[in-house]
């Protein structure tokens, strides 16, 4: 752990006072706790956030999976598309 200065509202330090003397908790340790899920609960909005921008496809998951280990054009959907399309 690391020591740092911050400036609380005197309502906050109220609340804060009140708490520790119903459950026994220093006021401390309820700052450090809160922060630290605020901090996580933070953390997790941003992996979200993260995730949801880098959406992929269920079938992105396939591409490279067969390596023909050719030069020779290999786009068979085209192939097919010329072959319904001859009048």
């Amino acid at each position: 752990m690391k020591r740092y200065q911050v400036y609380l509202n005197p309502s906050s330090i109220s609340v804060l006072d009140e708490i520790e003397k119903i459950i026994g908790v220093s006021r401390s340790k309820l700052i450090r706790e809160s922060t630290d899920r605020y901090a996580q609960t933070i953390s997790n909005i941003i992996s979200a956030i993260k995730l949801r921008h880098r959406k992929k496809s269920s079938l992105d998951n396939l591409i490279g999976i067969i390596d023909l280990k050719t030069k020779k054009k290999t786009n068979y959907a085209l192939k097919d598309d010329e072959d319904y399309l001859i009048d």
